[in-house]
């Protein structure tokens, strides 16, 4: 029997409906192409204990008693016309993630959710959970009666911590002490500004405008908007990915680069 698969994201908020305007389409696109159902979790459940809408993501630990695989994907994230199937690559046994065990905070992470949430054995690359794959037998991983989980998410400590992820550290600490292994997607499964190149984000199939500035100049609505229209056009698409000097000039002649440089000569 064919197993029954979801492609997830959380579209809560103007500013995250607006981006759906762009990648909705695309993932919507991508779940017809895994074979997978396309689900939109726009209704506020955790707030009152987990307040953010980022936890909004344990919402799927009920899922998993319709569906034997789950991809969750944020919204803001594009995702390009020939990708892959990520069920496809992602052993059942394993998480499917990317890691960023070499751009992020990722040792301070790792040491603040053992001091919180207690000791464990950290075999796991420390991963971004704005991508994960889960099968079924994985949604301990996102329990939302997990011990500490509130904690985590209200607890004072935070205030001391400047640009602490919120759901991203707990649920990777999670993944170590449930014993979960994961299973490294690499970057273009969730290219995101960590990675400074930026010319060559659409070699990656995935591309995440996390954080407070996408992955250029400019607000990320506007960056996402342009980035979609790449996506949707087969020959700028091949342009950006095999010419990196016409992607690299073409991002800087946008508007929004233009007022970066007028307001640092003003500066």
């Amino acid at each position: 029997m064919t197993e029954k698969k979801a492609i997830t994201t959380i579209t809560i908020g103007a500013n995250f409906e607006n981006m759906a305007l762009y990648t909705h389409p695309l993932l919507k696109a991508y779940a017809e192409r895994c074979g997978a159902d396309f689900l939109v979790i726009n209704e506020r459940r955790m707030h009152e204990r987990l307040n953010l809408a980022s936890y909004e993501k344990f919402q799927l630990y009920q899922y998993f008693d319709e569906y034997e695989r789950i991809a969750f994907i944020d919204t803001d994230i594009l995702i390009a016309p020939d990708a892959p199937s990520v069920f496809d690559l992602t052993p059942i046994n394993m998480i499917g993630a990317a890691t960023e065990e070499l751009y992020s905070k990722s040792q301070r992470d790792k040491e603040l959710t053992q001091t919180e949430l207690g000791c464990v054995q950290w075999d796991n690359v420390y991963f971004n959970s704005g991508m994960m794959v889960l099968s079924r037998n994985q949604k301990e991983l996102l329990n939302p009666d997990a011990e500490g989980l509130e904690h985590w998410a209200k607890g004072d400590f935070r205030k001391h911590y400047k640009n602490l992820l919120n759901d991203q550290p707990f649920i990777n600490h999670r993944s170590n002490k449930l014993g979960f292994r994961v299973h490294d997607l690499t970057h273009r499964f969730n290219h995101t500004r960590v990675l400074t190149d930026t010319k060559n984000r659409f070699n990656s199939y995935f591309i995440h405008y996390s954080g407070p500035s996408g992955h250029r100049y400019g607000k990320k609505l506007e960056q996402i908007k342009l980035d979609a229209q790449v996506m949707n056009r087969s020959f700028l698409l091949w342009l950006s990915r095999n010419l990196p000097a016409y992607r690299w000039l073409a991002d800087r002649m946008h508007r929004a680069f233009l007022h970066h440089l007028v307001d640092t000569i003003k500066r």
